[in-house]
């Protein structure tokens, strides 16, 4: 595909068929007791207070949001009046960018990586998707990178790619209570039950990511390939180079799906594979996990060395919506930040780092209003009336956002890390009521639809666009 000079934005006419956040619909209003039938009358002030069920509700939709394939939408969708287009540019706080625009000049002999790490809203890898989409578009499309055994693990997956088995794995997510196995640096931990077991990755047939050469398997533990074949069970001519921390598969040629037989000591662990063209262009490497913070990030504690084979040259950490849900401390997110900063700084000193803040989104609360309500009437006697509380489950703007967004940027302030803004970006204070308003909030408030997460990708992929020009004065 022709590349196009950084000083130029393209935006292709296309679609992504990829899915889309669907969540349950709002919850019913729930009365405290049980009132008659005639229409009641407010007659007090209404309290607004976050109950127990309230947080248990929001943890379910943020841990477990429901994906259904979707239809397709055109990522090169118009920007919509309230997003706030001044200030899609990343903020350099004194970074020093000129590296990446070199290595992007360079992406013709020597593929560019971007590992973008987040929550939920990441791993249906929509918003992500189309960013990715879109650099390789212009710099070329070194392959699909990195995927991860989602569907495996229990949880959706993004529908470009294929990671699956026939056998039986006992599987670690990262938001699990407790971890019965080393959980690496994607989040996902799946082991065999058996000595001897097979699995198959690979791309989708409709993504031109095909075919790659070369599949690195990240795990820990005795990983020894048996056999390599094509689904209709054909040979394929295979090396298998072992590492430390992964195995990499280089083939003679290309192949758009394999299945790996292997065999394992019962210590084995495996995260992850990278599908490589073993060609230039960009690699945008997702990592995301549903309901993630830093501090499960933190938990790891091998982010930084598990994405070092990979080669960051940017390293997105796209996390926080989760930490609004509950109390919130300034002082200790501020020192998980720190924490997850460092380790991926440590391990890999020549990245970049971006930090991005959460939009506005809203949170369950229960009101309570009382109204006054008529007795049921017995023959003869007047109407008489009693005063009830009643409680009704409703959304409202989540409050702890606008700190932890002001957190993030002081933090890239005080400590030369870039920050992308996509709070301000997204329409800043009160965006999420345009948001649900023009369909790209999803019911739950807290996700996008797909139009939604396309947008987002569009905008992120203009302000690296920005970021490269900028540095190219």
């Amino acid at each position: 595909m022709k590349k196009l000079p950084i000083n130029v934005i393209f935006f292709p006419l296309v679609a992504l068929m990829i899915p889309t956040t669907v969540m349950a619909e709002e919850p019913a209003n729930v009365s405290t007791e049980s009132v008659p039938s005639s229409k009641p009358e407010i007659v007090g002030p209404e309290k607004e207070e976050i109950t127990d069920s309230d947080d248990e509700h929001d943890l379910d939709i943020r841990i477990s949001p429901v994906t259904i394939p979707g239809e397709a939408y055109d990522i090169d969708i118009p920007i919509p009046f309230f997003i706030h287009n001044n200030a899609n540019h990343i903020i350099y706080n004194g970074a020093d960018w000129s590296k990446l625009r070199e290595a992007f000049i360079s992406s013709n002999s020597s593929p560019v990586s971007i590992v973008h790490i987040g929550d939920s809203h990441i791993q249906a890898d929509i918003s992500t998707g189309t960013t990715r989409e879109l650099l390789q578009y212009d710099f070329g499309n070194a392959g699909r990178g990195l995927i991860s055994p989602l569907k495996i693990s229990g949880t959706n997956e993004p529908r470009d790619y294929v990671f699956q088995s026939r056998n039986s794995w006992n599987p670690v997510k990262l938001m699990s209570a407790s971890w019965r196995q080393t959980v690496g640096f994607t989040g996902t931990s799946i082991r065999p039950t058996s000595n001897s077991s097979e699995f198959t990755l690979g791309t989708v047939d409709t993504d031109d990511y095909n075919p790659f050469t070369s599949a690195t398997i990240f795990h820990n533990g005795k990983f020894v390939i048996k056999e390599i074949t094509t689904l209709e069970g054909d040979p394929v001519s295979y090396r298998a180079i072992p590492s430390h921390d992964y195995t990499q598969i280089v083939m003679s040629s290309g192949v758009t799906k394999i299945n790996v037989k292997f065999t394992s000591a019962g210590d084995l662990t495996i995260f992850g594979a990278s599908l490589s063209g073993d060609r230039p262009g960009v690699f945008y490497h997702a990592i995301g996990n549903n309901g993630a913070t830093y501090d499960t990030y933190n938990r790891i504690g091998t982010v930084g060395s598990g994405i070092n084979p990979l080669q960051p040259n940017l390293v997105i950490l796209s996390l926080g919506t989760n930490e609004a849900f509950g109390k919130f401390d300034t002082g200790s997110f501020t020192r998980s930040v720190d924490r997850l900063v460092k380790n991926v700084k440590t391990a890999n000193p020549d990245a970049l780092i971006l930090l991005t803040t959460p939009m506005e989104c809203h949170r369950s609360v229960t009101t309570t209003k009382k109204v006054r309500v008529r007795n049921k009437r017995r023959k003869g006697r007047k109407a008489t009336y009693r005063t009830v509380n009643k409680a009704v489950k409703s959304y409202a703007v989540n409050r702890n956002i606008a700190p932890i967004r002001q957190a993030i940027m002081n933090y890239g302030k005080e400590h030369g890390i870039a920050v992308y803004d996509w709070y301000e970006v997204a329409g800043g204070n009160g965006a999420s009521a345009h948001w649900i308003t023009n369909g790209l909030f999803a019911k739950d408030r807290v996700h996008h639809t797909q139009q939604g997460y396309n947008l987002e990708g569009r905008l992120v992929y203009e302000a690296i666009m920005d970021a490269l020009r900028e540095h190219a004065k």
